[in-house]
C-alpha cells in the first residue's frame, strides 16, 4: 500500500487492517522501540505462547514461517510472525521468490512484521541495496514499508524535550536539539544520554554545560566541532579532542574522515552564503537527509570569517593526508602523528 515515514504509522497501526509491515532504516533505536510496542499491540502478553511467533532470519526457513502465518488464532485476535535481523541480499531466488509468494496471501488473522538488520541492507548513505530495494516495493505494495531514518533535529529535540519531563527534568528547545545534534538524531544514543542527564539534574533543569560535560558525542558530531576549530586555528582544543577519541579507539583514518566531512559542508555553506543562497538551498542542492539541518545551519552561521581559500588549502592537505593513511604502511602510532601533522598543517595556514 505504501512507502511511509514513522510520523504516519501510529495511523496506520490504528487502522487495524495492516497484514505486512516491513521496518528498515539507521535509526535502530527508534525501530526497535516503535517495533516492541506494536508487536505487544498486536498480541498481548498472555496470548503470545500460542500466538507469537518470533524469527531470526539467519537461521529461519520458509516452511516455517508459512506454518505461523497460516496458524490458527488460539484466545486472541490475530497471530503474528516477527522476523527480526531480516536482509534479502542473503537469500538465494527461490528462497525469495517463496518468501513473496507467502506474504502475498497472509490470513486476515494474521500480521507479519519484519525488521531490517541495520545498516548492512544499504549501498550509500541513502539508499537501498538492490535487493532490499525490491523487497521494500514489494512489501509497500502488499503492505506498510516504513524507514526509520534519523528525525530532524528539530523533531528529536521534541522527543528530547518529552522525555526529560517524564524523569522530572527540563530542557530548552534549543539545548535539546543541541543533544541531538550531538547524537545525530540517533534514538539509541539520544536515550542513553537523557538517562544520563535526567540522573545527574536530579529535578534540575538540563544546561548546555552538563550536556557538554557528560554526553559523548557520536564520532560524526565530533567531525564538525574539530573543523571548525582547525579553520579557527584553535589548536588546543583540536590535540586534545584528537586524544581523547584515539582513546576511544578510534582509528586515525575515521577521526579523517568526519573532519573532511565537515570541512566539505562547510566549503559549501561559504560558497552558497557568498553566492546569496540559503540553507534551504544548501539542503535542496545537495540532498542533504532532514537530520543534517542543524549542522549546515552551523555552518552557514561559523563560516562568515574564514575565507574560501583558507577552506580549500585545507581541503587539499586533508585529501593527501587520507591518500598517505590508505596507502602508506606506518609504524605502530604513525597514522596517528600524520593525522595531527595534517592538522598542524591546517592551522598553520595564513590566508
Amino acid at each position: 500500500m505504501a512507502l511511509i515515514s514513522p510520523s504516519e504509522l501510529p495511523k496506520r497501526v490504528s487502522a487495524g487492517d495492516e497484514r505486512l509491515f516491513f521496518f528498515y532504516g539507521r535509526d535502530v533505536g527508534n525501530m526497535e522501540s516503535f517495533t516492541k510496542k506494536l508487536l505487544s499491540r498486536l498480541v498481548p502478553k498472555d496470548a503470545q505462547t500460542l500466538n507469537f511467533h518470533s524469527f531470526d532470519a539467519k537461521e529461519m526457513t520458509t516452511e516455517e514461517l508459512f506454518d505461523a502465518v497460516n496458524a490458527v488464532p488460539m484466545f486472541s485476535p490475530k497471530v503474528c510472525a516477527y522476523i527480526s535481523g531480516f536482509d534479502a541480499a542473503n537469500l538465494n531466488a527461490d528462497d525469495t521468490a517463496a518468501l513473496m509468494a507467502i506474504l502475498s496471501d497472509i490470513p486476515e488473522t494474521t500480521v507479519v512484521v519484519i525488521c531490517c538488520d541495520g545498516e548492512k541492507v544499504f549501498r550509500n548513505k541513502k539508499a537501498l541495496n538492490a535487493k532490499n530495494k525490491a523487497f521494500a516495493d514489494f512489501c509497500a505494495k502488499n503492505g506498510t514499508a516504513c524507514d526509520f531514518a534519523y528525525r530532524r533535529a528539530s523533531d528529536m529535540g521534541k522527543y528530547i524535550v518529552a522525555e526529560l519531563a517524564k524523569e522530572g527534568a527540563k530542557i530548552s528547545n534549543y539545548d535539546a536539539q543541541y543533544l541531538a545534534n550531538l547524537c545525530l538524531s540517533d534514538t539509541s544514543l539520544v536515550d542513553n544520554e537523557i538517562q544520563k542527564l535526567a540522573a545527574y539534574a536530579d529535578g534540575q533543569a538540563v544546561t548546555r554545560q552538563m550536556i557538554d560535560a557528560l554526553a559523548v558525542p557520536k564520532i560524526e558530531s565530533d567531525g564538525f566541532a574539530l573543523a571548525i576549530n582547525i579553520l579557527r586555528g584553535n589548536a588546543q582544543f583540536v590535540f586534545n579532542r584528537i586524544d581523547e577519541l584515539v582513546a576511544q579507539r578510534l582509528e586515525a583514518v575515521e577521526i579523517l574522515g568526519t573532519i573532511s566531512y565537515s570541512i566539505t559542508d562547510i566549503y559549501r555553506a561559504k560558497l552558497a552564503r557568498s553566492s546569496g543562497k540559503t540553507v534551504d538551498d544548501i539542503m535542496k542542492d545537495f540532498s542533504y537527509p532532514a537530520f543534517k539541518k542543524f549542522a549546515i545551519e552551523n555552518a552557514f552561521s561559523d563560516c562568515g570569517r574564514i575565507s574560501a581559500d583558507r577552506i580549500r588549502q585545507t581541503l587539499l592537505i586533508l585529501c593527501e593526508t587520507d591518500l598517505a593513511l590508505k596507502t602508506k604502511g606506518f609504524a605502530k602510532g604513525g597514522d596517528i602523528l600524520a593525522l595531527e601533522e595534517c592538522c598542524a598543517k591546517c592551522m598553520a595556514i595564513r590566508s
